[in-house]
């Protein structure tokens, strides 16, 4: 009867733990969705110059930051990056082929590192591609993840 029980007990123990591994992967799976559906909407809202919409999805803090990869190109708050974002937007849009995304998070916070090519749709119709990666954190405020900070470089070539 003991030995009987103790098998019970076992196998139960053993199915809370394979449903806490499911339901943590499952978490983690819906969570990494989340972030990337952010990138999407980012890269979809730059590559239609919609400064508007890129702003909306900004944390609302005045810490934030955009730091492009050309010299002098740092800009915290969303005044600043509002005036950096209409005067790049006033001659080109851009976009990214995401080849390499890595998502780590925390609770609230999420960073993210990019890797591929940057798109520059030039408003006279060139368009430019070159290497590119960015790195990005985000926070999760009223279930939306928001931007608080972009750091794009260009990587040197071997």
């Amino acid at each position: 009867m003991k030995k009987n029980f103790l098998i019970q007990f076992v196998f139960f123990v053993l199915l809370l733990v394979l449903h806490a591994h499911l339901s943590a992967q499952t978490t983690n799976d819906k969570i990494k969705s989340e972030i990337t559906e952010a990138l999407n909407l980012w890269n979809t809202a730059c590559k239609n110059v919609d400064l508007e919409q890129v702003m909306s999805m900004f944390d609302n803090s005045e810490n934030i930051m955009v730091i492009g990869s050309a010299n002098g190109e740092v800009s915290k708050g969303k005044d600043e990056i509002r005036k950096w974002l209409g005067d790049l937007f006033g001659f080109a849009g851009f976009s990214w082929e995401m080849n390499r995304i890595d998502i780590d998070y925390s609770d609230k916070t999420a960073w993210v590192f990019i890797e591929g090519t940057m798109v520059v749709s030039i408003h006279k119709g060139e368009t430019i591609k070159k290497p590119y990666r960015f790195t990005a954190i985000l926070v999760k405020k009223k279930n939306v993840w928001k931007w608080r900070l972009f750091d794009g470089s260009e990587p040197q070539s071997e």
